[in-house]
């Protein structure tokens, strides 16, 4: 397949964008015919991340910004569901979303930069979506007992994560090019970097 021009490039992710944006905003016309209330931060928060989403991926290359921009559009639509009423639940249990929606956040900004899954952002990622899982037990009351609790009982669990966290991280970095390549680059400065220590 041919590559389209820049120009051409930029329209088709302008477009993108709006339409994700649209798709969005008409939610709060679904919602009032139900009688639901939108906050207008809600809509702004949403509206401004989609901008600094787009304009990260045509003017600025920096991850921080890209992972901003996305995280905010993500959390906008969120809360602008939460605060119409339309699901059950309030901001008092569903808040675990936004740290899970911070994971996804962060491996796609991973996955764009790199375009490949890096371990650099694949542990911090699982590690945000496994706590927002977590607190998202406690949050909607479906573990019954209260989280002081809880940890009192079971805090012996998260050693035994951590040493098998570290123990996968040991076993992968044995060989990274397998499971997760990297540039020839980055493999190269590596290499002189090991060199040197010797």
């Amino acid at each position: 397949m041919k590559k389209l021009a820049a120009t051409t490039l930029n329209i088709i992710l302008a477009l993108g964008v709006v339409c994700i944006l649209a798709g969005i905003l008409l939610f709060p016309r679904l919602a009032s015919h139900f009688n639901a209330h939108v906050e207008t931060w809600t809509v702004i928060l949403t509206v401004v991340g989609a901008l600094v989403f787009y304009f990260s991926l045509v003017k600025y290359s920096s991850a921080l910004v890209f992972f901003l921009g996305l995280y905010a559009l993500l959390t906008g639509f969120l809360f602008m569901i939460i605060g119409s009423g339309l699901v059950p639940f309030g901001i008092e249990g569903l808040w675990p979303v936004s740290i899970i929606l911070a994971g996804f956040s962060v491996l796609f900004t991973g996955i764009t930069k790199d375009r490949r899954i890096r371990v650099s952002y694949l542990f911090p990622s699982v590690f945000l979506i496994g706590m927002g899982f977590y607190f998202l037990l406690f949050s909607l009351n479906l573990i019954s007992m209260g989280f002081r609790k809880w940890i009192s009982i079971f805090w012996p669990l998260f050693p035994v994560l951590l040493g098998i966290c570290l123990i996968i991280l040991f076993l992968i970095q044995q060989n990274p090019a397998a499971h997760f390549p990297y540039d020839k680059s980055e493999s190269l400065e590596n290499d002189f970097e090991e060199d040197a220590r010797e």
